[in-house]
């Protein structure tokens, strides 16, 4: 009887500890799912809308603090062909002197990017200053089922920034010159200079892009997109007949996820190109492409696409159609130790001031790999060919087509966490079919080599939440 006594008061013992604890911890409610648009897959930020203007990255992600970083960039160049003539010139010494000023700021549904560069190129065979100047805003904002974002990148870049852009890159961002790398339609991000960035003599040039994109998912598969897009390039003390224009684009598209690592989409964009009415009228250019990427999250990500484009050219009272395919394809991996980057683009393109309007193929290709702990190699050449599309009657070059191709390496070493020696080698080529003034001399080919040391400082931002 004893022994039963202690078992039943033993139960209810562990009875009461039990409603203790029940009374403790309620039942747990059933979570309900997440609204759509806080985590659609078609929102994912891994891998945007493929008809939008995001695309995948394969950098890490930095974090998401508010902060403001200057940056300060001091480089001595030769130059083979200082006065960057046809036919070549005299070698040169040129100092560049430039400084950046970074800002980054979070809100729980907006981000802002903004940068200023300035700077100088000094020659001293003639001696001169030419300024650098650049400046660049992204803006982001978001909702629930979407996100409405901005770029601009505006700039007056004379000939001294030939020494910075294409030999040891600019500090900072690159939104301000244009390195927004954004997914757009083949050819978006070549508007105001050559295809391949060689600068055309010394003539300086205002330039300026302003991009505006809407996304909006209309299933968690699914999103629609509008890109709006302008664009403008004009050339000061023009006495090689360099083309002034602008360029518009809105385009419009529809993507869907077919699988966790493939998209489609579908494109179409209306473009106006203009010029002067002495120097070539208007280009009105429709096109219709498909689109289709594979991404492998922070690895690799292929992005190809195609289809036909209608041309109407617009010049002294006729107009003249024609059908032309347009075409893009880029592909980045990263290995462990290697990131790699190609790409092929067929468009109708401004003409970089040589013509008023020209069919442009451009295909490019960069290696960056760290070597041992405190260095870097970047690795990357380029080849475009340019057709014109106006007659020879039409102002610009007296030529029909051109080619250009550059190579170049850049090697930076980390001197602590503040500073980075670098040294860089840029070879670029211009060639024409016919004999062309620029830089004061006529003729069919220009070459330039050039070779730059430098230092950039780069202290630690500065947080301002």
């Amino acid at each position: 009887m004893v022994k039963l006594r202690t078992i039943r008061e033993a139960m209810l013992i562990l009875s009461i500890g039990i409603c203790a604890v029940a009374q403790d911890n309620p039942p747990t409610q059933p979570t309900p799912p997440p609204a759509f648009g806080q985590n659609a897959p078609i929102l994912n930020p891994d891998n945007p809308p493929l008809s939008g203007l995001d695309e995948p990255s394969l950098e890490l992600k930095t974090a998401t603090r508010s902060f403001v970083s200057p940056m300060l960039l001091a480089a001595e160049s030769g130059d083979s062909n200082g006065q960057n003539r046809i036919g070549g010139s005299g070698a040169e010494a040129v100092t560049t002197l430039m400084g950046a000023l970074d800002l980054q700021k979070f809100w729980p549904k907006s981000d802002l990017f903004l940068e200023y560069i300035g700077g100088a190129g000094i020659g001293n065979d003639p001696y001169y200053v030419r300024q650098l100047q650049a400046a660049g805003l992204e803006a982001v904002t978001r909702w629930r089922t979407g996100q409405l974002s901005l770029h601009d990148a505006f700039s007056y870049l004379p000939d001294g920034s030939y020494y910075a852009e294409t030999s040891v890159g600019f500090p900072g961002y690159g939104i301000a010159t244009g390195g927004l790398g954004l997914n757009t339609l083949p050819g978006m991000f070549h508007f105001n200079s050559t295809a391949t960035g060689i600068g055309v003599g010394d003539i300086p040039r205002l330039q300026n892009t302003a991009l505006a994109d809407i996304v909006q998912a209309i299933t968690p598969r699914s999103a629609v997109t509008i890109v709006g897009a302008y664009s403008n390039s004009h050339f000061y003390h023009n006495t090689d007949d360099l083309v002034n224009g602008d360029q518009t684009t809105i385009e419009a598209g529809y993507s869907h996820l077919i699988s966790r690592h493939d998209q489609l989409a579908a494109i179409y964009a209306w473009q106006l190109f203009r010029f002067p009415l002495n120097a070539g009228g208007e280009i009105y250019n429709q096109v219709v492409n498909l689109r289709w990427s594979h991404t492998i999250s922070g690895r690799m990500n292929f992005i190809a696409e195609a289809g036909p484009q209608y041309t109407d050219l617009r010049y002294n009272g006729t107009s003249n159609t024609s059908w032309s395919p347009s075409a893009r394809a880029i592909f980045r991996y990263r290995f462990e130790h290697t990131s790699l980057m190609a790409s092929y683009e067929k468009f109708i393109s401004q003409g970089s001031g040589f013509f008023a309007g020209a069919d442009t193929q451009v295909a490019q290709v960069s290696v960056r790999r760290p070597l041992r702990r405190t260095y870097d190699l970047l690795v990357e050449a380029g080849y475009s060919h340019n057709s014109r599309l106006q007659p020879l009657i039409i102002a610009g070059v007296s030529a029909n087509n051109y080619d250009e191709e550059f190579a170049g390496a850049t090697l930076r070493r980390h001197v602590g966490r503040e500073w980075d020696l670098f040294a860089a080698y840029r070879f670029g080529e211009v060639s024409f079919d016919a004999p062309v003034p620029l830089g004061g001399a006529i003729g069919k080919t220009n070459q330039r080599q050039v070779g730059t040391v430098g230092l950039e400082w780069h202290p630690k931002p500065t947080r301002i939440e």
